[in-house]
């Protein structure tokens, strides 16, 4: 994670993942060394815990995504912690991507942006061919739980099925590591 997060722009999440663990979307690097991306929470219900949840790294900007009609509380809320990004709802109350994404490139000057997850959001990208790239982990653990408690990659089910074409594998302490493509963004 520490390579894929030197080479972006900016790490995104959902406030689902944020609320459900403690994150740090920066590197751990050394006085002197790399800048942190911009860390980006995508929120659809309003409710954030930046204060809680995230560790943002000395000098690390934090962007808050949100659809319209929860920015304003958001932007109170978070004063002096994150900036709120205001878009208009897409589907499901959730924030337009498309636009969020466009605005990210030309007022935040993101050209690499790394996706972290949660199931919602990668839902979202994917089934709005937003995403080039697939990265997986294949870990040696084995998870149970009833299917609400079991996490998967991603909530719900995409409208047309992707083929993937796989570009690496990598074996690491056990673990694998596996790289895709997606096809074509449709927009």
């Amino acid at each position: 994670m520490r390579n894929l997060r030197a080479r972006v722009d900016a790490v995104v999440v959902g406030a689902g993942t944020l609320r459900a663990e403690k994150l740090s979307l920066g590197l751990d690097v050394t006085p002197g060394g790399s800048r942190h991306p911009l860390a980006i929470i995508v929120a659809a219900s309003g409710e954030v815990p930046v204060r809680k949840n995230l560790i943002a790294h000395e000098g690390q900007e934090v962007l808050v995504i949100s659809a319209e009609a929860k920015a304003e509380a958001l932007t109170k809320e978070l004063s002096g912690i994150a900036s709120v990004l205001s878009v208009p709802a897409g589907r499901d109350d959730y924030p337009d991507l498309v636009r969020a994404l466009q605005t990210l490139k030309e007022e935040y000057c993101v050209g690499r942006l790394l996706v972290e997850g949660g199931p919602r959001l990668n839902r979202t990208l994917i089934s709005r061919g937003l995403l080039d790239e697939l990265f997986l982990t294949v870990a040696p653990k084995l998870l149970g739980g009833t299917p609400d408690e079991i996490k998967t990659i991603m909530e719900g089910s995409i409208p047309v099925p992707k083929n993937l074409s796989l570009i690496s594998i990598y074996l690491a302490g056990g673990e694998i590591f596996l790289r895709y493509t997606l096809p074509e963004s449709s927009g």
